[in-house]
């Protein structure tokens, strides 16, 4: 069996057993691929929740924003711990054994996306220096409400970036460990 063939047998094995109305489709991640083609509300909310820190992650360091990604990271670290680990248990459920590796693969192709639109988009260092002064205003524990919420993290997180050519794309996988397949 091809190794596509394999990998997809492995997204909808693991996909969770729920009503298809509690069932938040992988497509509206854009192109974030993810574990399984169905979340459930909490588990699409531990994923955007890692979407959005790879944004902060990447603007931090490309932007020269470290003391304000730290401020973040510091002020709702239980949020974003707790998210963290709903995501690790995303992973754990539907790799087993393998799940730190792939957890890490995954995180990796965020922040390769994040540092895609951070070369292609002109204006990402502002609008991230925005971003991190409105989630410093948010409350402790009103992170992902504003994740949820704002409109700016939403163009942020968004695939406003043009699209990756394939070679690109193939590239940034291999960095992230991921085996270049061919159609």
């Amino acid at each position: 069996m091809a190794a596509a063939a394999v990998a997809a047998l492995t997204v909808v094995a693991f996909a969770p057993q729920t009503a298809q109305a509690a069932c938040v489709q992988a497509e509206d991640f854009a192109d974030i691929r993810l574990p399984t083609t169905c979340l459930t509300p909490a588990e699409s909310h531990a994923v955007r929740m890692r979407m959005f820190r790879a944004e902060l992650a990447v603007a931090a360091l490309s932007c020269q924003q470290q003391s304000l990604y730290n401020t973040v990271v510091t002020r709702h670290q239980d949020e974003l711990v707790r998210e963290g680990r709903a995501l690790r248990g995303i992973f754990q459920r539907v790799y087993r054994a393998g799940a730190e590796r792939e957890l890490n693969r995954f995180i990796t192709h965020l922040a390769n996306r994040a540092s895609l639109k951070r070369l292609t988009q002109a204006t990402y260092c502002q609008t991230m220096a925005r971003v991190f002064r409105e989630v410093q205003a948010q409350p402790r524990q009103g992170l992902l409400a504003y994740i949820q919420g704002a409109p700016t993290t939403s163009s942020v997180m968004a695939s406003a970036t043009p699209t990756p050519s394939t070679q690109a794309l193939a590239a940034m996988d291999t960095a992230a460990g991921k085996p270049v397949l061919d159609d």
